[in-house]
């Protein structure tokens, strides 16, 4: 069973409920949110670029191996409960790709029971966000004295960082810098959801600076200044 081909998604594997890849279908490339804006008596289109990248669809044609006991109705009810029944984004991966995976949603109005007992084989396509996450990229680094933080990939990154400290503490990132204030044991930033927070509670009124920290290509100096014990990273390096 390791060898088919198959996809994981919201922790679970498509062979758990007998689906296996028989194409991974093609899909473009995550595009630029550009506007194009027509000036009369002006030549050309004015360009605005909204500084974010727009979904994509992710499809997959699979075929049915209901190696188990399960009769095929009770196996496709679980089929679209594990696909619908939460909705959100959620990590989206395949055998195909094992170091990378996407945060994906599925609502699609494929009806599943029809095409797996009327075909044989149903195809699924997900939504999901421009940029692709390496696993590597998911693993905290800790830091206890400055130092630098290298990324490998072409696009900046969105970290979380959790400073283990106390009172003000000033974070620099590169040029950029980050102040908190009175920080308690710990504060949590997660620059992709541009949010600060200590577990549940909320501490944006703590922080101040340019934005939130993002980790450019290449070499990332990190350093600061104030009582901190640790400075946990987790980098999130992405891709298109």
């Amino acid at each position: 069973m390791e060898k088919l081909p198959f996809f994981m998604f919201k922790d679970h594997s498509s062979l758990e409920f007998g689906l296996l890849i028989s194409e991974k279908g093609s899909y473009k490339g995550a595009s630029r949110d550009i506007s194009y804006t027509s000036v009369p008596g002006r030549s050309g289109d004015l360009i605005t670029d909204n500084g974010r990248y727009k979904n994509i669809k992710i499809p997959y044609n699979c075929v049915l191996l209901n190696n188990t006991e399960r009769e095929f109705v009770e196996l496709t009810h679980q089929i679209k409960g594990w696909l619908l029944a939460e909705q959100g984004y959620f990590r989206l991966w395949d055998s195909y790709d094992k170091k990378y995976f996407r945060l994906g949603s599925y609502s699609d109005e494929v009806d599943i029971e029809q095409e797996l007992r009327d075909l044989g084989e149903v195809k699924l396509s997900f939504n999901c966000k421009p940029f692709k996450y390496s696993f590597e990229g998911q693993q905290p680094v800790v830091f206890t004295a400055a130092g630098t933080l290298y990324n490998a990939e072409f696009y900046p990154s969105a970290p979380y960082i959790k400073i283990t400290g106390s009172g003000t503490v000033t974070l620099t990132v590169n040029n950029d810098s980050f102040t908190f204030t009175d920080i308690d044991e710990y504060i949590e930033v997660d620059s992709d959801i541009m949010n600060a927070y200590k577990g549940i509670q909320p501490q944006n009124n703590k922080m101040s600076g340019a934005a939130f920290p993002t980790l450019l290509p290449g070499s990332n100096a990190i350093s600061w200044v104030g009582d901190v014990t640790q400075l946990e990273i987790v980098p999130r390096w992405c891709c298109l």
